[in-house]
This record gives structure tokens, sequence and C-alpha cells, in this order.
């Protein structure tokens, strides 16, 4: 009986370093900023748009530009305002495509600025507290007062009741 041939190829050995601090943290970071935002993005969406499927498909493309960028957005002043756009951005690209959900919303966005209509939105329709909602759009609270305030003078049948 033959004794088999001794193996002369040696395979390479392959070494995955172990993962950067900084990039784990990165990464950690932008899970806990897409749990934070996604509900109350979707929220925003669906108030915006007249098909919750269409809402979903905008917060994801929103994610997924913020989860791309990510590195980019941390060297920004104000990451959550540059994904707050891209939201807006998405959700403008499917009011394109289809009626807003409520006749209102789509007032508040004809007459008004973007910044003013968004804060009835999410202080009035949705229920956010002022502060949340800024730190949403990554302003600071007087920025939603005053865009509430020049809601409530141009359209005060629209934003009544909205806490200020």
């Amino acid at each position: 009986m033959a004794l088999p041939a001794a193996r002369t190829e040696v395979e390479p050995v392959t070494c995955h370093a172990p993962p950067r601090p900084a990039l784990v943290a990165a990464d950690l970071g932008y899970s806990a900023f897409a749990e934070r935002n996604s509900p109350r993005y979707t929220r925003y969406a669906e108030a915006r748009l007249a098909a919750d499927a269409r809402a979903a498909s905008v917060v994801g493309a929103t994610l997924t530009y913020a989860r791309r960028n990510w590195t980019w957005l941390l060297s920004q002043p104000s990451p959550a305002a540059d994904v707050w756009e891209e939201l807006r951005f998405q959700v403008r690209c499917g009011c394109d495509e289809a009626m807003p959900r409520d006749a209102d919303v789509a007032v508040l966005y004809d007459r008004l600025p973007e910044t003013s209509a968004d804060s009835v939105v999410l202080c009035r329709h949705l229920g956010l507290r002022v502060g949340e909602a800024a730190e949403l759009m990554g302003l600071e609270p007087p920025a939603v007062k005053a865009g509430l305030g020049i809601a409530r003078r141009a359209l005060p049948h629209l934003a009544d009741g909205v806490p200020g």
C-alpha cells in the first residue's frame, strides 16, 4: 500500500484585521440614528404621501443615503439637518408621483416656506413637541417656533392648536 504524497503547496492564510474602533463607533452611531429617527421619518412621509408603501420607500432611500454618507455626515455641522434635507427631497419626488394624503398638508406646502410647513406637520399633525421637531430637522427650537409663527399668521385655520 502506497503512502499518500506529501502536499507541497501551502494554502495562503487569510487574516482579517479586526474592525477599527472608529468604524465600529460610526456603525453604532448610524444604527442608533436610524433606529431613533426611522419611525418619525415614516410618520412624516406618511403624512405627506398618499401611499404608505411610497412612504416606506422614501424613508428607505433616505436611510440608505445616510448610511452611505455617514462618515461625511459626521463631519458636517448638523448631520440631522443634512439627512432631513434628503428626506424632504425624497418626499418631494414622491409627491410628484402621487397626490398628498391630506389636502390641508398640500396647502401648507403650496403656501408656506418648507420649514414652516414641516413645523406644522410635525407639531400639529404628528404631535411632536417643538424641541423634538427641531432635533429631527436638525434645527434649533427658535427656528421651529418661527416657522410655526409664520404658519399661524399666513394660514391660521391650518396652524391653530399647534403647541408653541
